[in-house]
């Protein structure tokens, strides 16, 4: 049978009947695909120690419907070495592609963030920048994209010193005065998110906006990877991701 080979990373899998593991795959040909790797669970084969997360991949499937066959799994490059908070957040991207993105279709740019937001964390940068332009990317690459600009009720471009809060699916409406809720934020900062320039400010406006928004997109479901985030906040201890994956 004949195969497809695809660029891409294992986002999550999970155990399918007594010898299988079902996989999320995000590739840079076709975007999110999902595929079954047969007789792979339990054994010492290459294939189970490859189909890892955060480690770049050539995987070949085959199958004309949604649920593709996985026939061979080569490795890229090396895997990335993630640990702690580090850890967790790239676990974090990796929830919401896997819950966010349509199936099969090519989002190449966002690969290319997703690989970047990884050597990133990898090198144990900054992780509020590296998570505050991932999530608003992949809101934009869903179609959400916000305007930090202009005034969504005057069509003013936003001003530096004036004060605005942020209304879902409609955007920024300026505030007569500034007032001491959670939804109020200095012009300056929400334009300096449009050039993902990164200060305190605009850091926490952003992860307002973002999680206001992904909210309205995940529904009530809560997400995995965050919550274990806030459960190990003051560790900084190595996790074993093979505890985590495989649920």
């Amino acid at each position: 049978m004949s195969s497809t080979v695809l660029a891409g990373f294992i986002l999550h899998r999970r155990p399918y009947r007594e010898t299988s593991f079902l996989l999320d795959i995000f590739s840079l040909e076709w975007g999110l695909v999902s595929a079954v790797g047969k007789g792979i669970r339990g054994s010492k084969s290459d294939k189970k120690s490859l189909l890892q997360p955060f480690q770049a991949l050539l995987l070949g499937l085959s199958g004309r419907h949604e649920l593709k066959n996985l026939q061979q799994v080569d490795a890229l490059d090396a895997s990335y070495k993630l640990e702690g908070h580090y850890l967790f957040s790239a676990m974090y991207i990796n929830e919401l592609l896997s819950r966010l993105l349509a199936k099969e279709i090519p989002q190449a740019d966002l690969y290319y963030l997703y690989q970047t937001t990884l050597q990133a964390l990898a090198q144990q940068e900054a992780i509020e920048p590296q998570l505050r332009q991932f999530e608003l990317s992949l809101i934009a690459e869903l179609g959400y994209g916000i305007d930090f600009l202009y005034d969504t009720n005057s069509g003013q471009e936003i001003e530096p010193f004036a004060y605005y809060s942020f209304i879902h699916e409609q955007g920024w409406l300026r505030l007569k005065q500034q007032y001491a809720g959670n939804n109020c934020f200095l012009g300056e900062s929400i334009m300096q998110i449009s050039d993902f320039v990164w200060t305190p400010a605009s850091l926490l406006c952003a992860k307002y906006i973002s999680r206001m928004t992904l909210a309205k997109l995940l529904g009530d479901k809560p997400l995995k990877s965050r919550e274990l985030f806030k459960q190990t906040w003051s560790t900084r201890l190595p996790v074993n991701v093979e505890n985590l994956i495989n649920e």
